[in-house]
C-alpha cells in the first residue's frame, strides 16, 4: 500500500502535468494568502488536506499548487484501483499517492495495518496527508455524504496525546467544465464504470483537444484540531488506553462525524458558483415544461440575470467576468458540444441540445430516452454546482408558499424533518438542524422574502410571493424524485429484494412517466444517484424490513412518508407512475 516517493520522478511527472494543465485550462485560480498560512503551520503541526472531490485530476493539481508554493508534497490516499494501471501505478507511488481498499469490511488487520500507516505520517509529520472525505468522485456535481473511516484514524493520533495538534485544511475544488462530464452521464444512468487502466488514460487523451476553462481552488482556513475538538472531547478519556485496546466511545464517534459533515458544509461555503451553473438550471427549469423546447439565448439570459439577482439577495456570489453577457457566452461557447451548431457571435440565436448515442441497450429505458438523457444529466451535474446556496431556502420557502397560516413551530418541524429525509441530497451538520432552521429565517427575512408577521410573530409570512415561489420551484425537483422513487413501492406489486432490482425497476417508471407525459417528471431523475439516495432515505427512516429473502417494504410506514412528502410537492399520494 506503501508510496515511494521520489522528487526525480515528482519533476518529470509534473512537468507532463503541467504541459497538460496548459492545455486543458485558462486558468487556476487559487487565494493565495491561505497558502502562505498553511506553508507556516506545516513547519510545527502535521498538515492534513481534505479536497472536495469532482474528478481524477483533483489531486494532480492540489500536488501541483503545493509544489509551487514550497509546501511539503502530501502523501495523498488513493482507491486501490489504480494499482491496476500498468506503468501509471508506479509513477503515482513514486508521487507520494499510497494505496487503500474502497471497503475494509471486518478484516482487522488491513485496518490495523493501514491505520498505522496513515498515523505514522501524521506522527512524524514527514509531509503532508491528503484524502477525500467524500471518499468517491461526485459524479452529481455536489457534495457527497461524507465517510468517516481515514478521518478517525488521522485524529487519532491527537486522541492519545501522541501529537500536539494537527491542522485540517478544507480545499474546495470547481470547475467550468468537468472532464468526465460524458462518462458521469453515462454512469448515472447505469452503464458500468471503466475500468482504470494506463491504456484507457491514453485513450482520453483526446480531451487535451479541448479547452476546460478554469479551476477554481478555494483553501479554507485552516483548522486546528486542538482548538476545535478542545471542549468536545477530552483527550484524558483515550491517552490512558493501551494502544492494542483503543475504542472510541459513541460520543467521541458522534464527534468525529460532525466534524465530517463541517468540513463538507466549508466546501460549499468556499465553492464557486459560475454563471454557467445558474444557466444550466435556468434551461432544466424551462425543460420541466417542455422537454423538447427550443431555447433562444435572450430567453435563457433573462433568467439568467434574474436568477443571479435572486442569489445576490440571498447573499451568495455568482462569478461573474466583466459582464454578464461576456459570461454567458463564454460558457456556452466552451460547452458547445452539446448543443446543435449555433452563432456564438450573433445577438440572439437558438439552442438545440443534441442526442448522445448509447452503444448498449438497457430494457428498463428505450434508447432514444437514453440518448436524450444524457444531456439533461449532464446540465444538472452543473446546475447542482449551485443548489448548496438555496436548498434549506428553498425548503422553507416551499413549506411556507403550501400554508396557509404557517406558524413557526410546525415550519421548523417540517423543516427538520425535510431535511433530515433529503440529507444525502442537501448534506446537513447532524444534530444542528434547529440552528440551520434559525439561520435560514434571518437569510430569508434579511432578504424581505418572508418575514414573522406583526400581528402574530409566531406565524410565518411571505412578503415577496415571486421570489419565494422561485425558491421552492429550485428544490422541488428534488423532492419529485424522491417521489417518484417512493411511488414504485406499491402493495400491488411483486416484492424487491434488493438494491439491484430497485435501481432499473424505478427508472423504468419514471421513463414510463416521461413518455406519458406525467408533469414534472425530468429526464434527469433517471439518475441512478437520487434513487440510492431515496431508497437509504426509506431505510433509515424504518420503511424497510429485513426478511430471510431480502427486503420488504413496511407499507404504512412507507405511506406515511409519501403522504407527507406530497403535502410539498402537489402530487397525488396515490398516483402510480
Amino acid at each position: 500500500m506503501s508510496h515511494t516517493f521520489n522528487l526525480f520522478n515528482i519533476r518529470a511527472f509534473g512537468y507532463g502535468v503541467c504541459k497538460a494543465m496548459e492545455k486543458l485550462f485558462d486558468g487556476i485560480y487559487v487565494n493565495d494568502e491561505q497558502l502562505v498560512k498553511i506553508r507556516e503551520r506545516s513547519k510545527k503541526d502535521c498538515v492534513v488536506f481534505m479536497p472536495s472531490h469532482k474528478t481524477y485530476f483533483d489531486f494532480l493539481l492540489l500536488s501541483v499548487i503545493c509544489f509551487q508554493y514550497d509546501i511539503q508534497l502530501p502523501a495523498i490516499a488513493a482507491g486501490q484501483d489504480f494499482m491496476s494501471m500498468k506503468f501509471m501505478a508506479g509513477v503515482l507511488r513514486r508521487s507520494g499517492a499510497f494505496f487503500m481498499r474502497r471497503s475494509f469490511g471486518t478484516d482487522q488487520l488491513y485496518w490495523a495495518v493501514f491505520s498505522e500507516y496513515v498515523q505514522n505520517h501524521v506522527v512524524n509529520n514527514d509531509r503532508t496527508v491528503e484524502f477525500f472525505v467524500e471518499a468517491t468522485r461526485s459524479r452529481v456535481g455536489k457534495s457527497l455524504h461524507p465517510k468517516y473511516g481515514v478521518l478517525q484514524m488521522v485524529l487519532e493520533p491527537y486522541l492519545r496525546g501522541t501529537v500536539f495538534d494537527i491542522v485540517i485544511v478544507p480545499v474546495s475544488i470547481s470547475y467550468d467544465k468537468i472532464l468526465e462530464e460524458k462518462l458521469y452521464a453515462y454512469e448515472l444512468l447505469g452503464f458500468p464504470k471503466p475500468k482504470e487502466s494506463t491504456g484507457g488514460l491514453f485513450k482520453a487523451r483526446e480531451v487535451l483537444n479541448r479547452k476546460h476553462g478554469s479551476c477554481f481552488m478555494t483553501f479554507g482556513d485552516p483548522i486546528s484540531v486542538r482548538d476545535y475538538f478542545g471542549k468536545s472531547l477530552h483527550r484524558g478519556t483515550f491517552v490512558c488506553q493501551p494502544d492494542s485496546q483503543f475504542v472510541l466511545d459513541v460520543q467521541a464517534k458522534n464527534e468525529i462525524k460532525k466534524f465530517a459533515h463541517r468540513v463538507v458544509e466549508i466546501h460549499n461555503q468556499n465553492a464557486v458558483i459560475t454563471v454557467w451553473s445558474v444557466a444550466c438550471m435556468v434551461i432544466l427549469q424551462t425543460f420541466d415544461h417542455n422537454d423538447q423546447a427550443t431555447l433562444s439565448y435572450s430567453g435563457v439570459y433573462t433568467r439568467v440575470e434574474d436568477l443571479i439577482k435572486l442569489l445576490n439577495r440571498l447573499g451568495a456570489t455568482v462569478n461573474i467576468d466583466t459582464s454578464l453577457d461576456k459570461s454567458l457566452r463564454y460558457y456556452l461557447k466552451l460547452h458547445d458540444d452539446l448543443f446543435e451548431p449555433f452563432d456564438i457571435e450573433a445577438d440572439d440565436f437558438q439552442l438545440m441540445f443534441i442526442d448522445f448515442p448509447v452503444a448498449h441497450q438497457k430494457p428498463e429505458v428505450p434508447k432514444a430516452v437514453m440518448e436524450r438523457a444524457i444531456s439533461r444529466l449532464i446540465l444538472t451535474t452543473y446546475s447542482n454546482g449551485m443548489i448548496h446556496a438555496v436548498d434549506s431556502e428553498g425548503i422553507l420557502c416551499q413549506i411556507v408558499s403550501n400554508t396557509e397560516k404557517c406558524h413557526v413551530a410546525s415550519a421548523k418541524e417540517e423543516f427538520c424533518w425535510l431535511h433530515t429525509l433529503m440529507k444525502r441530497e442537501f448534506v446537513i451538520i447532524p444534530g444542528e438542524l434547529s440552528e440551520l432552521f434559525d439561520k435560514t429565517i434571518e437569510i430569508l427575512t434579511d432578504s424581505k422574502i418572508v418575514k414573522l408577521s406583526d400581528s402574530d410573530p409566531t406565524v410565518l409570512e411571505i412578503v415577496d410571493r415571486r421570489e419565494a415561489e422561485q425558491l421552492g420551484k429550485l428544490v422541488l425537483p428534488y423532492f419529485y424524485n424522491f417521489e417518484m422513487t417512493f411511488n414504485t413501492f406499491d402493495v400491488n406489486r411483486p416484492m424487491i429484494s434488493n438494491l439491484s432490482e430497485i435501481v432499473p425497476t424505478v427508472q423504468k417508471n419514471i421513463s414510463d412517466a416521461y413518455q406519458n407525459g406525467l408533469p414534472n417528471a425530468r429526464l434527469s431523475f433517471l439518475s441512478t444517484e437520487p434513487i440510492k439516495n431515496a431508497f437509504s432515505a426509506l431505510v433509515d427512516f424504518g420503511a424497510f424490513e429485513k426478511t430471510s429473502t431480502g427486503i420488504r417494504p413496511n407499507f404504512p410506514k412507507l405511506h406515511q412518508i409519501r403522504s407527507r412528502l406530497s403535502k410539498f410537492t402537489n402530487l397525488s399520494t396515490t398516483s402510480k407512475l
